[in-house]
C-alpha cells in the first residue's frame, strides 16, 4: 500500500477506481484506485506496483511525449529563468526531463555544467538549480525522489516545480475530456497546498509561482530554494540599508532641513538619528494640521531650506510631484 505522497499518512478514504488495458509485457498497473488523504492530497494507488515498476516503464517504453509551441515556450521560460538567476558555472540539474530540449537550451546560454536525470540514474551532488518540469506528478516513490533532490541541492539551492494544479482542474476542463488528468502515469494531484506541505517538508522556502494553460490544462509553476533563511536575509538587509542612510545623515550635521515624505521609514529614522529638522511635508491629507516631534506637517515649503527625502517606494514619484509643483530648494536624497 502506498501512503500519502505529501505526509506520509495512511489514513485515505476511497474515491473511485480506473480500470486499464495494459500492452502484454509492459509494467503499467492494470488499474489505479483514487484516493484522498486525511490531508486533502489525491493520488493514485495499486498495492502490487513499485517505484521499479514505474522506472522501468518509463526506461523501456516512455518518450512520446507532446513538444508543441506550449511546450516550447514553457521550456524557454524556464531555461530564461535559470539564465537570469545563476551564475554560468552553475550546476544545473534537468530531473526527468527526458530529450526535453532543456538541457540544449542551457547549454546555448552558456551553462556547461548541465546534467538531465532520467529514472534510475545516480543524482549527482553540489548542484545549484534542479528543473523539474512536469515530472513529480508521476513519481510513484515522491518520498525517495525528493529526498534525492534535497541532498544533492546546495543550501540556498532553487527547485523550479512545474505540475498540473488539480486544484482547478476539476473546474477548468472542458467537458468533453472526460477523465480528466487521472490516467496512468499521472499519479499525483497536486494543490497549492499539497506541493507547499511537500516542500516545506523537505525545507524549501517558496518564492514564487505562477498558473497558466498548456493544451486546456491548468498547471503551476513554483520556485522554491533549499533552506533559504527569509528572517535572517530580511534582518540584514534591514539593519544594513537602514544604518547605512543613518550614516549619511549623520553627516548632514547640523544642517536645517525639511523633510518632504513622513512615511514608515522617515519615521524610523528620527528613532535611529536627530537631523536638523525645521519642519515635515507630506501630501497625505491625514497629516494635515498635525504636527510631529511637536513641528508642523506642511502641504509644501515656505522657506528655501534643502528638503530632504529618504522615502524608499515612493521616491521617484515624490521627486517627480516636487518639480510639478515648481518648488526650486535643493534637493537632498538619501
Amino acid at each position: 500500500m502506498r501512503n500519502c505522497p505529501v505526509c506520509k499518512s495512511d489514513k485515505r478514504d476511497f474515491l473511485w477506481r480506473s480500470d486499464f488495458i495494459v500492452p502484454d509485457g509492459w509494467t503499467k498497473p492494470p488499474y489505479l484506485e483514487w484516493l484522498k488523504c486525511e490531508c486533502g492530497m489525491i493520488y493514485g494507488d495499486n498495492p502490487n506496483v513499485t517505484q521499479d515498476d514505474y522506472t522501468r516503464y518509463y526506461n523501456e517504453r516512455y518518450g512520446y511525449g507532446v513538444v508543441d509551441d506550449f511546450c516550447r515556450h514553457r521550456l524557454a521560460k524556464r531555461a530564461g529563468y535559470v539564465r537570469d538567476h545563476f551564475k554560468r558555472k552553475s550546476r544545473v540539474v534537468d530531473f526527468g526531463g527526458g530529450d526535453s530540449g532543456l538541457e540544449k537550451l542551457l547549454r546555448n546560454v552558456g551553462f556547461k555544467d548541465v546534467i538531465t536525470y532520467n529514472a534510475g540514474d545516480i543524482m549527482p551532488p553540489l548542484v545549484d538549480c534542479v528543473v523539474a518540469e512536469h515530472v513529480l506528478e508521476h513519481i510513484y516513490d515522491l518520498e525517495s525522489a525528493m529526498t534525492m533532490i534535497s541532498n544533492s541541492l546546495k543550501d540556498d539551492g532553487g527547485l523550479i516545480i512545474d505540475v498540473p494544479d488539480a486544484g482547478r482542474a476539476a473546474f477548468d476542463l472542458p467537458k468533453e475530456m472526460p477523465i480528466l488528468d487521472y490516467h496512468q502515469v499521472h499519479i499525483n494531484h497536486f494543490r497549492i497546498n499539497d506541493i507547499l506541505n511537500l516542500c516545506q517538508r523537505f525545507g524549501f522556502e517558496l518564492l514564487e509561482t505562477e498558473l497558466y494553460k498548456e493544451r486546456f490544462m491548468s498547471a503551476r509553476m513554483y520556485i522554491f530554494y533549499k533552506s533559504a533563511d527569509i528572517a535572517g536575509s530580511s534582518k540584514q538587509y534591514v539593519l544594513k540599508n537602514i544604518a547605512e542612510k543613518v550614516q549619511k545623515i549623520d553627516e548632514l550635521g547640523d544642517k536645517e532641513l525639511v523633510l518632504w515624505g513622513c512615511g514608515d521609514i522617515a519615521l524610523h529614522l528620527l528613532t535611529r538619528c536627530n537631523p536638523n529638522i525645521k519642519y515635515f511635508i507630506d501630501n497625505d491629507p491625514a497629516y494635515r494640521g498635525q504636527t510631529i516631534k511637536g513641528l508642523p506637517v506642511k502641504e509644501r515649503p515656505d522657506t528655501d531650506h534643502p528638503i530632504l527625502i529618504v522615502s524608499q517606494s515612493q521616491k521617484e514619484l515624490l521627486i517627480e510631484n516636487i518639480k510639478a509643483m515648481g518648488v526650486t530648494n535643493e534637493l537632498i536624497i538619501i
